[in-house]
């Protein structure tokens, strides 16, 4: 075949090929269509957590691999840890080490801590600091930024300390980072890390935590408060209105929850970003995306 001829046929089969001025438009709105669609997608994964329904694990009978109502998270398991107070001359201190202790659930008022001995009864069977510094361990199958706390029960006084675990977990047992540590050494250099303290709880519907910190993390501590945990005083001890302390013998000033629930949401990126760091490839496709919608719409303009 000569080169005239074959440069013939292959000009009559592009001619054939290339879509008519009509066809054309139709292939450059369906492509336009694509990228629209595509740099939805793209921002939308782009957008923070907090933009985004949040996930409430909600105390049940169930205490491992606990599912969540919202949008999917990681499952959750629950135990408790218990240390006896020193309140002798009236002193409110945590001096001896925490054991693992029985959680109970209780129906309507969610989960209080029965620590081992003479503890059973009301309100002592609450997550307390009467007798006993009282926690609750939330383990987290991956890392969960909470926002919200709830409870379903309280008398006397709502304080809490809320503490989340910063330090690396592969190879960690989270027991040994509680068990035999006391209020004062437990954050010293087992990884936990205060979030913060909070005043008179129950009086919200769902108090807010962790606001300014955005902590996210596997694992997290709720506990009666404890000066010792962190969080000074803004009332009188005894009192019970204000982050305050109990003292001596009477209930007053001492605080008894029942941890309804809790939400937040899971993080996207680990560490303490609350999961609002956008993924590389996310913002790799919003770009091309974006791009390639404005190649278009340069193009169509240039035709006309």
């Amino acid at each position: 075949m000569s080169l005239a001829r074959s440069l013939l046929i292959r000009a009559r089969t592009n001619q054939m090929l290339r879509p008519g001025r009509g066809d054309r438009g139709e292939t450059m709105r369906k492509v336009q269509q694509r990228l629209m669609g595509l740099a939805v997608v793209a921002l939308a994964s782009l957008l923070p957590l907090s933009a985004h329904a949040l996930s409430t694990w909600t105390a049940s009978s169930c205490v491992t691999n606990c599912s969540e109502t919202g949008d999917a998270a990681p499952n959750v398991s629950y135990s408790a840890y218990s240390a006896s107070i020193n309140t002798s001359g009236g002193a409110y201190s945590s001096t001896n080490g925490f054991a693992q202790s029985t959680l109970a659930y209780y129906s309507g008022g969610g989960f209080g801590v029965v620590a081992p001995s003479g503890d059973a009864q009301s309100p002592n069977h609450a997550l307390d600091n009467y007798g006993y510094q009282d926690l609750i361990l939330l383990k987290f199958d991956a890392a969960v930024n909470l926002t919200q706390v709830k409870l379903g029960w309280w008398q006397y006084d709502s304080d809490i300390t809320v503490l989340a675990y910063t330090g690396l977990t592969a190879g960690v047992n989270v027991g040994n980072t509680i068990a035999g540590k006391t209020a004062a050494t437990l954050k010293s250099a087992n990884g936990w890390s205060l979030v913060n303290s909070y005043a008179d709880v129950g009086t919200a519907a769902n108090a807010t935590v962790n606001l300014n910190t955005n902590v996210s993390s596997s694992w997290w501590i709720i506990t009666a408060y404890n000066s010792q945990l962190g969080g000074a005083p803004t009332g009188g001890d005894g009192s019970t209105s204000g982050l305050t302390r109990g003292t001596g013998t009477s209930y007053s000033g001492y605080d008894f929850v029942k941890l309804f629930s809790v939400a937040g949401n899971k993080s996207g990126s680990g560490g303490g970003t609350g999961g609002n760091v956008p993924e590389p490839a996310s913002l790799a496709l919003a770009s091309v995306a974006l791009l390639g919608l404005v190649s278009v719409r340069r193009r169509k303009q240039s035709q006309r």
